[in-house]
């Protein structure tokens, strides 16, 4: 899975859970997102700002902030996975192997994934209610498909 499937795959499942009245726009948000996160990103920000590409929509939506979260585990994730093979050497490659339904990711580790989630959520500016929903959203999200 690239870090682009990963990102909008993860992204949309919360989305989904949360919002899902902005699945219409969601793909637009994302495209504009990947190719700039940072703009979309800044622009959510300010009362007004409009999605690039041509649709006039405000992006006072949670797509840019899912966008954001998932793009951060990823890193996150990618991050761990870096630290696990210089730790442990090539035992990392038979966990890649591993029989179907073996865990890959520990409840500690969604734990901190969701945590994680949070504070980026808070960062991009989302209220601390809505910010534990995407965390929740994002750790069971990541709990069916890894």
């Amino acid at each position: 899975m690239t870090e682009r499937d990963f990102v909008v795959d993860t992204a949309r499942s919360v989305v989904t859970d949360l919002a899902p009245d902005e699945l219409a726009l969601f793909e637009p948000v994302s495209r504009a997102y990947l190719r700039d996160p940072k703009k979309v990103l800044s622009d959510r920000e300010r009362p007004g700002a409009v999605l690039g590409s041509g649709i006039d929509i405000a992006i006072a939506l949670l797509s840019p902030v899912a966008l954001g979260v998932a793009t951060a585990v990823y890193e996150q994730l990618l991050d761990k996975a870096g630290e696990a093979i210089v730790e442990r050497g090539g035992k990392l490659l038979k966990r890649v192997r591993r029989p179907k339904g073996a865990p890959v990711i520990t409840a500690d580790q969604l734990d901190g994934l969701r945590t994680l989630a949070i504070e980026r959520a808070k960062e991009l500016g989302v209220a601390d209610d809505l910010a534990e929903k995407v965390g929740d959203a994002l750790r069971a999200t990541l709990e069916r498909e890894l």
